[in-house]
Parts: structure tokens; sequence; C-alpha cells
């Protein structure tokens, strides 16, 4: 999606550096950037899987007991650690034809090669060769040299031959960002849809090769590749958006005058923003900006900037070494005591505490 400038309605003053105490205006911040900046992706047991026809798969629907109970059955070592749960999935079709549906929402899809879904949810879903194939659980369908050559999975009864990548994915912040969850449960970017097409090609032929090739780094590199077909896939979207509806947090971000809001409140939680200073970026009054933030995005904007320093402090605590006073005024207060009750407030345990729970075992 090209860059978008913010557009300041006619007549109205461009806001200048006093927006906020301290604060640079930064009048070209990408929302849509800043937001998917705070994003970081981890691809859990990805494959290139090969299937012929008839096959169905149902992926999402297990959990770690039956990966588990699959590896015994087959005599193999059993992980050290559960993988964390599913908080959305990818598929990309590189070769044939299949079926998708997500039942929880009704959605069915026809997918082609070169055809990329992103499901935004921990839904359960079936990929098949056709509608009516009878469906296994995925696990089930785990093979003891599949996992030794660490290859994807082999299936299927000799027909049409479908090849497809996939993977389930989590967030590794362990958190969903607010403005996604407001996506459409299911993203599907179609390869005959010129504006993919150049990207998507040449990303799913790298993210073949390092699935298929398993050089030192592989997985690193492959949770980097699926980061940018998420990017991508959300990207895509972006640019075929349906009109806006309300509470949707997404469409926020390419509303002139709450995108640059947006921009400012992730790429500088911790200035000292009002409700004034941030309507003075939106160009509007007080009062519109704050009905129109609450209506559009679902709560008020000093909530939603706590929301921004809280997400940022949860990263810090479980990402840094950085004491609880340095946090603090990296995430906009003024002193240890004040943040401690606000993450307590936000989260039902202190700064501390947290950092403990979370520490790796």
């Amino acid at each position: 999606m090209p860059h978008r400038t913010p557009i300041t309605p006619a007549g109205r003053r461009k806001p200048d550096a006093t927006h906020a105490p301290g604060a640079p205006a930064f009048p070209h911040l990408d929302p849509l950037t800043q937001i998917l900046d705070d994003i970081h992706l981890r691809c859990m047991v990805p494959g290139a899987h090969e299937m012929t026809a008839p096959w169905g798969v149902r992926f999402g629907a297990g959990n770690a007991q039956d990966f588990r109970r699959q590896l015994e059955t087959l005599g193999l070592p059993l992980p050290a650690h559960d993988p964390p749960a599913m908080q959305g999935a990818l598929v990309a079709v590189l070769d044939g034809n299949c079926c998708l549906t997500v039942e929880k929402h009704r959605i069915k899809l026809a997918l082609t090669t070169g055809d990329v879904v992103l499901i935004t949810r921990k839904d359960p879903f079936i990929l098949r060769d056709t509608w009516t194939s009878p469906v296994r659980e995925v696990h089930e369908l785990i093979r003891r040299e599949d996992i030794e050559q660490q290859r994807g999975l082999r299936w299927g009864h000799g027909g049409a031959r479908t090849t497809f990548l996939g993977g389930a994915f989590h967030f590794a912040d362990e958190e969903r960002h607010p403005l996604l969850a407001s996506l459409p449960p299911v993203i599907h970017v179609r390869s005959t849809d010129l504006n993919t097409t150049p990207w998507l090609e040449s990303t799913l032929k790298f993210l073949t090769s390092e699935l298929t090739t398993h050089l030192p780094g592989a997985q690193s590199i492959v949770n980097h590749l699926v980061h940018v077909l998420f990017v991508q896939a959300v990207r895509a979207y972006a640019a075929t958006r349906p009109g806006p509806a309300p509470r949707s947090g997404f469409q926020a971000i390419f509303d002139s005058e709450l995108a640059p809001v947006l921009g400012h409140m992730h790429s500088r939680p911790e200035a000292p923003w009002t409700v004034a200073s941030l309507a003075a970026q939106a160009c509007i009054s007080r009062s519109a900006f704050s009905a129109r933030f609450t209506a559009t995005i679902g709560s008020p904007p000093l909530h939603y900037l706590t929301e921004c320093r809280m997400r940022k402090a949860r990263s810090l605590l479980r990402n840094s070494s950085l004491g609880i006073k340095a946090i603090a005024i990296k995430v906009g207060y003024s002193n240890e005591s004040a943040f401690s009750n606000a993450f307590k407030r936000a989260t039902g345990t202190s700064p501390g505490q947290y950092r403990r729970a979370q520490a790796k075992p």
C-alpha cells in the first residue's frame, strides 16, 4: 500500500511541535507501521505439505496432549515443553487447488496456486481437495519419516496433487493487538490480484526454500518471512478494505483525523499526552475528538493510551533487564509508585510479580 500522508481538512491549522510537552512533532508517521512493529510473530511447526486426492485435514482442533500422544505412538521423543497455543494460522497454496472451511464463521473459500490465507483467530479450519472429501485430524497424519526428515505432511490417496505451506502462529509477546482484533477472521489474498503478485511469488519461493533445505538458522528466517506474509496480507486487506463500520479500530488507521493520533500514541506512549493535545493532532475540538475516538476505537483516548503504555511495559518487563523505575519513565510515569499502581490496575499483579512469573524456566 503506498504511503498515505494524513489529510488536514481545509481551513484547519496543522498541529505544531507544542502538541505535547517534550514530544517533537512527527507529521509523516505511518500508524499501520507503528502498530505492526509492535507485533512479533512466531510460526509453530511450519511445513510444506503435499496431499493427493481425495484428502481432507482439520487444523487447530487438537491440543498439545493429542500431539504428544501421537509422538509416543510413533516412538518419537517428546518435546521438553508444550508449544504455545495457536493464535492464528497462515496457508499458502504452492501448487494445485483446494477448499478451505472455517466452520465457526461459515466461511468457505476455493483456493488456487499462489493464494494466501491469513486466519486471524484461534478458530479450527479444514483444508481438502473437494467440499465433500472426508477429513482427518492433523495430528493423526504425523508420520515418523516426516519428523525424521524434517518435512511437512505427506498424505492422500494418489489422485491430483496439492502442495501448500501451512503453519500456526502465535504472538511472541503473548498478546493480540487491539486493532488487529478488529480484522476479519479470514483474509484471502488472491494470486490473481496484480498488486500482490510480485511480492507474493518471491516471498513464497524464499519461504519454501527455507522449509525444504533445513539450513542452519532456518527457523529464524521462517519466522521473519511469516511475519512478512502476515504484514503483506494485512496491507492487502487494507488496500481493499470495506467501508468504515462502527467501532472498527482497524478503520481508524485510515481515518485522516484519527490516524496521526494513533501514530503518535504508538510511537511515543511515554509523552505526557492529554485529550486536548491529542485533539490538536486531529485538528478537531476536544469534545468532538473524544467522541469520535471512543466511537471508532471502542475506548476513550486516555484509556487507549494506558493500554499502549501497559503493552510496552509488559514487553520491557519480559525482554529487558531494566529496573522498574527505568521502565516507569520509559512508559510515561514520573515515579515508580504511580507506574506500579497503574500496572496493577491493568493486569492484577505488580510489575515485579509479573516479571518473575514470565521468567523463562
